[in-house]
């Protein structure tokens, strides 16, 4: 039986640090993570052992499944073991009740602010449920969609990157029904145009650029809907090897209205999502430009963390760096990023970026490309093979 509550134990395990583990430096984190979540130490060799990654006649003891499962959020290994025999059991009745629980929450609760902390810790938890129970995740799709708040926060406030070719753009689907304005258009179909960028499929991506450009601005400056519009942007420009010049004006002009009179979260989200999109088309000056912005105001003004990590903005600064030349700078920011800090819907996403500068920057461990490897295989995202390379 304990071989069977460790396989569990292992899977979920995977499943909370964001990817697999699969070096000595993957357990060394772990291990740093498991003491600042349960303040319980297990040495990475304990980790080393219990993922195979050194040879053992002998399964873990019961007190270190424990605290594994503790870092996982369980009392016990026999609690994580007995969610595994729930899942495959497949009570869906319970379940579906939890999905119109979920959804209520949505239709009747009031945001209080742009940064409800509350609010978006009920959207982060319906998140990692629907992680764990994806034969429920259709119909709960297609009942948030029709919610304000499903709108406003689960999709056009928290992509999830992680689930681009699983399940978010399915949902997007059901976005698109219901939110028929021109914005939702814009949004949604920019949306798509991120997904077939990273997926290398320039066909779809023309497809959906051309859907979304059927929409004109309509004098609205919300920084949540148009970053994604001028990231976009950038990513069709890329495609088809365009100037962009012209792009980079229109995107400052937009940014410099929305900083005069946006909100301070729309503005900081606004200033990561055209980072990002800049540093993955090549304009890496440019990007440190919105990077530096949003580190200056981040220190005069908290931002909505649950919306956004600043250990991503950091990821993406080493990695502009790193591109132009700038080692050194590079090395500095990567030796302090907390990849555990890693936003919760893109620690895929992110690892897949945290794995090359690994590598870049001389800090590669056995099997990294194995892992890098993997992780873009599993997430769909093959044009980052080439970025990565």
């Amino acid at each position: 039986m304990k071989r069977e509550y460790q396989d569990a134990v292992r899977s979920e395990l995977e499943h909370v640090f964001g990817r697999s583990i699969v070096s000595s430096r993957d357990c060394m984190e772990l291990s740093n993570e498991i003491f600042q979540k349960t303040h319980k130490r297990l040495n990475p060799n304990t980790l080393r052992r219990f993922f195979g990654l050194v040879k053992t006649e002998y399964p873990s003891s019961h007190s270190t499944l424990n605290i594994l499962s503790q870092y996982c959020g369980f009392q016990s290994a026999e609690e994580v073991y007995k969610l595994t025999l729930t899942h495959s059991s497949g009570d869906l009745v319970e379940q579906a009740n939890l999905v119109y629980y979920f959804i209520s929450m949505f239709e009747e609760i009031t945001v209080m602010d742009s940064c409800d902390k509350t609010f978006f810790t009920i959207v982060e938890h319906t998140i990692k449920f629907l992680n764990k129970n994806l034969s429920l995740v259709d119909k709960f799709q297609s009942l948030v969609a029709k919610t304000r708040n499903g709108q406003d926060f689960y999709f056009e406030q928290l992509v999830n990157i992680d689930k681009f070719n699983f399940y978010f753009t399915n949902g997007l689907r059901y976005y698109l029904n219901e939110k028929r304005s021109g914005e939702g258009m814009i949004f949604a179909h920019s949306v798509f145009v991120f997904k077939y960028w990273l997926n290398k499929d320039d066909t779809k991506l023309a497809e959906h650029y051309n859907k979304m450009n059927k929409f004109s601005h309509n004098g609205s400056f919300n920084g949540y809907i148009y970053c994604r519009y001028y990231a976009a942007i950038l990513f069709g420009a890329h495609t088809q090897s365009t100037p962009v010049e012209d792009i980079l004006v229109s995107i400052y002009k937009f940014y410099s209205t929305l900083e005069a009179t946006g909100p301070a979260d729309q503005l900081f989200y606004f200033e990561y999502t055209i980072a990002e999109a800049l540093v993955l088309t090549g304009h890496y000056n440019d990007a440190q430009f919105y990077m530096d912005q949003f580190a200056n105001r981040a220190k005069k003004k908290e931002f909505c963390k649950q919306r956004m990590s600043i250990q991503n903005i950091q990821l993406f600064r080493a990695v502009a760096f790193n591109k132009t030349g700038q080692v050194a700078e590079a090395l500095d920011i990567f030796n302090a990023l907390k990849p555990a800090e890693f936003h919760f819907i893109t620690k895929k996403y992110a690892a897949i970026f945290y794995i090359y500068l690994s590598t870049e920057l001389k800090r590669k461990i056995f099997r990294y490309d194995e892992s890098l490897e993997s992780l873009i295989n599993e997430t769909g995202f093959c044009r980052l093979k080439s970025f990565c390379s």
